[in-house]
């Protein structure tokens, strides 16, 4: 870029002023240049050359492709605000927020340890023993409070609150420091919960292709390290400290490669380093909606006002009752309100109208634009909103299609945040000694082995459980399902667990001769006869 005379008579006498005037000249030739680019890249996707081929609506909309990182990261700090104050104040986004949380978490996921047999070399019984031994461990942290650095959510709490800070935010971290061991916690790993805000480069540093959004990356693009602030950059007392101080954290540990930290979000776009809010596609929406809504229900209250008018003889308009407002009869206006009666003057005449309230189109315009707002949350309309008004078979479609996205994120939340947690937790078990694994730190494979498992959560219910308790029924005796699988599914729980209880309940009735009563046409179970007494 060319300097004009003007340019270098500045330049001489101050330069700081010369430098920063080039700058910006710099900046315009760039904005120009994308500006040109992107509509040359309309029209190579056919927008035309003349404003009569683009429609009015995308006249001024400009799509230029970009990267994940261009797209996302300069719009998060808003998008994460506003999805924080929706899911305070909005009900659509409380409900739909709410709705992820009791389907995906509910009372939350619980370890199935599942040991790879064939490569530890064991038997099922020497397995079934194994796993009871490690659930037994992994209850003595998980279910106490202990497991939090912060000593007030157990592990299941935990997993809710990285579901509902991710949907919230876009992404949260999860800080896994050493505590202290105490006589009733045999076990040092703490979770520490980090909202996305909490993670951020170093304050006057910009995103680099080495470093963004306070994440270092190496050469091919993954996570070594995180930028983490020793307070919440929105807090008061941050304000009023000043500047804030932050550390890295690596994500792996430098000697025991044991993990340090995880980040928990959704990476939809290849390249992505944060994730965006849940609700970020809907917030426009939710905010035209609100405004709606408040306009048709300040008319509805202005329709419920009965207002009185009477025309008196003297040439005054004034109240009827004692009692009137004085400040409104010195300015001569005149409010509307709940049985109010209100005077007027000889020749003046209330001229009404009527705002035809309550609007008959207010709720089927609502549900139209929920129903859209459902689609991209990935939640059925009927679900989103609680009403079940249509068919037996329209409300099971409805469950069935929710429950292939609940699935997908159950998924996520288990390897994102339980697996990972659970594979440190065996490290240090395994460590201390209280859990038996031999080759755990001496071979991978026999790591993957003693740290297989499953992460299944609360059932999705029933419509007509009599009906789907027969399917189940029918696909066990088929040899197409396990006893495991269909109670986990029906009912959320575990067949190994319930299992000896069941079996006690069993034998107690059968000892007390109180046995199931037969169906019809089903022979009757027999009873074990007493053993007869030696002849002498």
């Amino acid at each position: 870029m060319q300097q004009t005379i003007l340019d270098r008579a500045i330049a001489s006498v101050a330069p700081g002023w010369a430098a920063q005037r080039a700058k910006s000249r710099v900046q315009i030739a760039l904005s120009e240049q994308v500006s040109q680019t992107a509509s040359a890249g309309l029209q190579a996707m056919g927008a035309g050359d003349s404003n009569e081929a683009v429609s009015r609506s995308s006249r001024w909309w400009y799509p230029f492709p970009r990267d994940a990182r261009a797209d996302t990261m300069s719009k998060l700090p808003l998008q994460r605000g506003a999805s924080r104050e929706l899911a305070r104040t909005s009900p659509i986004a409380v409900g739909a927020i709410n709705t992820n949380i009791d389907r995906v978490v509910g009372t939350g996921l619980a370890l199935v340890a599942q040991p790879a047999l064939a490569v530890l070399g064991w038997t099922p019984e020497r397995a079934l023993a194994w796993r009871a031994k490690a659930h037994q461990e992994f209850s003595l942290w998980a279910d106490s409070t202990d497991c939090d650095l912060e000593g007030s959510l157990n592990f299941y709490q935990l997993q809710a609150l990285v579901l509902r800070s991710t949907l919230e935010s876009g992404d949260c971290f999860s800080n896994l420091p050493d505590g202290e061991r105490t006589a009733t916690q045999p076990y040092a790993l703490r979770i520490q919960v980090l909202e996305a805000d909490r993670v951020g480069n170093p304050l006057g540093v910009m995103d680099t292709p080495a470093m963004a959004g306070g994440i270092r990356l190496n050469a091919s693009g993954a996570p070594e390290a995180y930028h983490i602030y020793d307070q919440h950059p929105g807090s008061l007392a941050g304000i009023k400290g000043g500047a804030f101080k932050g550390q890295w954290v690596e994500r792996l540990g430098a000697r025991s490669r044991r993990r340090r930290v995880l980040h928990h979000f959704r990476k939809l776009r290849p390249g992505s380093v944060r994730g965006t809010p849940y609700l970020a596609p809907i917030i426009d929406c939710i905010k035209q909606i609100a405004r709606y809504t408040e306009a048709e229900i300040m008319a509805a209250v202005v329709t419920s006002y009965l207002t009185v008018f009477i025309e008196t003889p003297n040439a005054t308009p004034s109240g009827v009752f004692q009692g009137d407002n004085a400040q409104e009869e010195a300015s001569g206006e005149i409010g509307l309100g709940m049985g109010t009666v209100v005077g007027l003057a000889p020749g003046e005449k209330a001229n009404t109208f009527n705002p035809s309230r309550p609007n008959p189109n207010f709720e089927p315009f609502i549900l139209a634009v929920i129903k859209q707002m459902g689609m991209a949350l990935s939640l059925p309309y009927e679900l989103l909103v609680k009403q079940f008004n249509a068919s037996y078979s329209a409300s099971k479609a409805a469950l069935l299609d929710a429950w292939v996205y609940f699935r997908s994120v159950r998924y996520w939340l288990s390897q994102s945040f339980c697996q990972p947690v659970f594979e440190t937790w065996m490290a240090e078990a395994v460590s201390l000694g209280r859990i038996e694994a031999p080759g755990f730190f001496a071979d991978p494979l026999m790591r993957w082995a003693y740290t297989r498992a499953a992460w299944p959560g609360d059932s999705m219910g029933s419509i007509n459980p009599k009906d789907e308790v027969a399917a189940y029924v029918a696909a066990i005796e088929a040899r197409l399902m396990t006893h495991e699988r269909a109670e986990w599914e029906l009912w959320g729980s575990s067949w190994e667990d319930t299992y000896p209880q069941k079996k006690s309940e069993q034998d107690r009735m059968r000892s007390d001769g109180i046995l199931p009563v037969p169906k019809a046409g089903a022979p009757a179970p027999q009873q074990k006869k007493p053993p007869e007494e030696p002849q002498t």
